[in-house]
């Protein structure tokens, strides 16, 4: 089973968030300040079936909308067949189920009769149906009672909305008229008259048993598959010094440390001294073990220790054991963050772990070190963290990202697709992300064919363009902008590199050009453009190519070059996040079905780079 979207209404700031959809792994709420991202994972924590939504949850502004919190599952073959058996249902599971259910303040739970339609699982017309069985049913019923009106009692009108209280109403009916029965005088129709009682009660059953299916299935959900949402924030959980044995069974971080440690309290409390010894040692070295993997910040190592009336922690560094309250508050909630974490993900129970703001007092490594851990735990369940740190953006995965911003009028709102939010602000993090990664291309100086871009748009377009050629031979190198790009020429050919200037063709090319060649005297013919007529990277594409691959969306109009119309200020596109995004959707999938057009034109930049090297 996973998620895969979530969608929040009148929760505190967040009016209405849209759907967000999730990865199967690791799904990132980025965002700035004051957006809502604790708000949302606050909301997701309160689907929880063992809480009520909290009473804070109440929108300000608006007292009478009721906070509601909408999940949608889904459920392999595999599950959706165990789920048949259980609930006895005569369905076969022929393929996977989608579900969405709604949890309305305080701690109301619905599915929509949609998910149910939608998933064979409810049949609205075999419903109806019995709906109009049970009408003529009834009818017949009335006309033999008008006749007789010795047989007493009055028949109860249809009542499909309480339909419990209607069975037991006409089965009421059935015990008081069955009794005088023998005063309907033709045989027939007295026959025909307990046959139609019979039937009808039939009917009410049969149709009880379609309308309380959403009942049944909803129950069985919220007691086996909807899962627990756990919410880590940061420095509320303190990692203890030291615990009394008393409390060693109930303890949480006891609790949690037996699930990633096989620490056995039983073992500590009763077991023999060698016992006991070989366990502290197991404990210590299978901890250890794990826990160096995911901090690498320094040599240091976290111990397990006990006497006769408290268990002990200690982190060790340099030889010398000091208490977890004495390590800096970084160390502190990284070290409760990798127990707790750890031990939600191998739980045997369904989680959702939610994290808020994860490493936010961590130095740039240490976030990195996290980064680890989370994509171990993603492993075993879906994980949803809220952060505005670019250190745990990673540039290769910007398919995870989620956009959180908020306005006056609309509230919190979650966007998708990330490069279609113009909010600087709120992009800065992820351009930042990606930055960090321009560096890339300059280490790669082993290789002869260098060919330095003046963008960053430039440098993503050729990456892809590069997989999608699968020409390993050039290596691209961004040049920090036209200005910068003869100072890390000067340099790759200091290091005896073949170097190579690739500009759009515009005006940036002809200041460029004319720079290189007076004041740093390279050679013209080394200067190139990718395109023989004006234009930008961006026009290498034709423009269906370019809405359907590039912008993701085939109904845009315009009738000016690709690249002016990323350009135009007024629709608020970020052209270095469309150009990575571009490149990851090539990582993915480098069988994209680009037009002839365009995949020559990406020939062409390639067969002229070699040339000129060949040259």
């Amino acid at each position: 089973m996973k998620i895969v979207k979530f969608r929040i209404k009148n929760y505190k700031s967040i009016i209405d968030s849209g759907d967000c959809y999730l990865t199967d792994t690791i799904t990132i709420l980025a965002g700035k300040n004051e957006s809502g991202k604790t708000s949302i994972l606050e909301a997701l924590e309160d689907f929880d079936v063992d809480k009520n939504i909290r009473d804070e949850a109440k929108p300000i502004k608006n007292e009478q909308a009721v906070p509601q919190i909408l999940i949608t599952f889904e459920f392999s073959q595999d599950e959706v067949k165990e789920m048949f058996g259980d609930l006895e249902l005569d369905k076969k599971a022929n393929s996977g189920l989608t579900i969405e259910i709604t949890k309305s303040y305080p701690n109301q739970y619905n599915i929509s009769d949609e998910s149910l339609v939608a998933s064979g699982i409810l049949d609205k017309s075999l419903t109806e149906k019995i709906k109009k069985r049970l009408e003529k049913l009834t009818k017949d019923i009335g006309d033999i009672h008008s006749k007789y009106p010795q047989l007493g009692s009055a028949l109860p009108g249809i009542d499909i909305e309480n339909i419990q209280n209607y069975r037991a109403q006409f089965e009421q009916f059935k015990n008081a008229v069955s009794a005088n029965i023998n005063h309907i005088d033709d045989e027939k129709e007295r026959e025909k008259f307990s046959s139609l009682l019979e039937e009808t009660l039939n009917t009410i059953d049969e149709l009880q048993k379609q309308t309380s299916l959403k009942d049944r299935l909803l129950n069985y959900l919220k007691e086996s598959w909807i899962p627990n949402f756990i919410l880590f924030s940061s420095f509320e959980d303190v990692f203890p010094n030291k615990i009394p044995f008393a409390e060693l069974e109930n303890n949480e971080w006891i609790q949690d440390l037996s699930v990633i440690s096989d620490l056995n309290v039983e073992t500590i409390k009763s077991s023999s001294d060698r016992e006991r010894h070989k366990h502290k040692k197991d404990i210590n070295v299978k901890l250890n073990k794990e826990y160096s993997k995911f901090w690498t910040q320094d040599l240091s190592s976290l111990s397990i220790d006990w006497d006769s009336e408290h268990l002990y922690f200690w982190i060790e560094e340099d030889g010398y054991p000091y208490e977890p309250s004495l390590r800096s508050k970084g160390r502190q909630w990284h070290l409760a963050f990798y127990i707790k974490v750890s031990a939600r993900a191998r739980e045997d129970i369904l989680n959702i772990i939610l994290i808020d703001e994860p490493g936010l007092f961590l130095h740039a490594q240490a976030q990195k070190d996290i980064l680890k851990k989370l994509e171990d735990a993603a492993k075993d369940t879906q994980l949803i963290f809220a952060t505005h740190s670019p250190y745990l953006l990673e540039p290769d995965k910007l398919n995870r990202i989620r956009l959180i911003h908020r306005t006056n009028k609309t509230g919190t709102k979650i966007e998708n697709k990330i490069h279609a939010l113009a909010d600087k602000e709120t992009l800065t993090p992820i351009l930042t992300a990606i930055g960090l990664e321009l560096n890339a291309g300059i280490a790669h100086i082993d290789k002869a064919k260098n060919v330095i871009v003046e963008g960053p748009s430039d440098f993503y377009y050729l990456q892809a363009f590069k997989k999608l050629t699968k020409n390993n031979e050039i290596n691209f190198v961004y040049g920090g902008g036209a200005g910068n790009m003869p100072i890390i020429g000067t340099i790759l050919h200091g290091w005896g590199c073949k170097v190579v200037y690739l500009y759009d063709n515009d005006q940036g090319k002809k200041d460029g050009e004319k720079n290189l060649v007076k004041r740093w005297l390279v050679s013209k013919d080394l200067i190139l453009s990718v395109l023989e007529d004006e234009g930008s990277i961006e026009d290498i594409f034709t423009p269906d190519d370019f809405k359907k691959f590039v912008l993701k969306d085939e109904n845009i109009q315009y009738s000016c070059r690709n690249s002016e119309y990323v350009k135009d200020k007024k629709n608020k596109i970020d052209k270095v996040l469309l150009s990575k995004l571009f490149l990851e959707s090539i990582e993915q999938d480098s069988k994209i079905s680009l037009s002839e057009t365009t995949l020559e034109n990406i020939s062409k930049i390639f067969e002229k780079l070699e040339a000129k090297f060949d040259n």
